[in-house]
């Protein structure tokens, strides 16, 4: 699942971090309802303190991608996969590199 919002375009700057929108707690329960895989946006998180959705997520084996960019090129394609390469570590997040492939 992929939120666009157009954050992406604010990335780098105060409003992109201090003033993004936050997933609700209500939709949040419905993606769990609906046996995502992933929650991808192109915004720095779905939450903030004291971070309840992304313990909703974690607690349910969803994993996040945050900060995504170029989403708006994915709208109206009828279908596409996501493929995350994210770092061989052992830690609890990793930097990843995200691609859409249409199909």
């Amino acid at each position: 699942m992929l939120l666009y919002t157009g954050l992406d375009k604010f990335y780098g700057t105060a409003e992109y971090y201090q003033e993004h929108p936050i997933v609700d707690i209500e939709l949040c329960r419905f993606l769990l309802r609906k046996n995502i895989k992933m929650l991808g946006m192109d915004m720095p998180s779905p939450d903030k303190y004291p971070f309840e959705i992304h313990r909703l997520l974690f607690e349910n084996n969803i994993f996040v991608m945050e900060n995504l960019t170029n989403l708006h090129k994915l709208i109206g394609e009828k279908s596409f996969e996501v493929i995350a390469f994210p770092l061989k570590i052992k830690a609890d997040s990793s930097m990843t590199r995200a691609v859409a492939r249409i199909i």
